[in-house]
């Protein structure tokens, strides 16, 4: 199973993907045969389910570290090769990102207090995901970006 969590309006991801809602009103569908549900917040996150894939969007504010358009991310090492993969493909930037202030310089931080205890929940049952921050303006080609490069990613 697929999870979608999206901190930004979801309505890009629904019709994007193509998910309708079920008879609990939550958006399902499917990716090239793979099962998608998408979460209506991080705050319905409970799940016990061993063979799941977590995928959470949002944006982030640009930086002196990052540009407008660009694509941070942060994940499992499975999910952040095959997004690697979407965005050469694509000619995307993408830059990997941690959650947690590091002393050293080469590691890039991006603050997402809200995020990390999932994140770290997620790491520590060594669950597969991948999440994705588009840098601000997150327009309809920005989202429209997202929803390939999950596409990708899914499938």
């Amino acid at each position: 199973m697929n999870r979608i969590i999206s901190e930004i309006s979801p309505d890009f991801l629904i019709q994007g993907l193509g998910l309708h809602q079920d008879e609990n009103q939550i958006y399902i569908g499917k990716v090239g045969g793979k099962e998608v549900q998408l979460l209506p917040s991080i705050d319905n996150w409970k799940s016990d389910e061993k063979d799941l894939r977590i995928f959470s969007v949002g944006f982030a504010e640009a930086s002196h570290n990052f540009r407008p358009g660009d694509v941070l991310m942060t994940g499992s090492d499975d999910l952040l090769d095959r997004a690697f993969q979407a965005m050469d493909e694509m000619e995307q930037r993408g830059v990997v990102v941690s959650l947690v202030p590091s002393q050293d310089s080469t590691h890039l931080y991006i603050s997402k207090e809200q995020m990390d205890p999932f994140v770290q929940e997620w790491r520590s049952r060594k669950l597969s995901y991948l999440c994705l921050w588009m840098v601000d303006p997150v327009e309809s080609e920005g989202q429209a970006k997202l929803v390939t490069i999950l596409r990708k990613v899914i499938l």
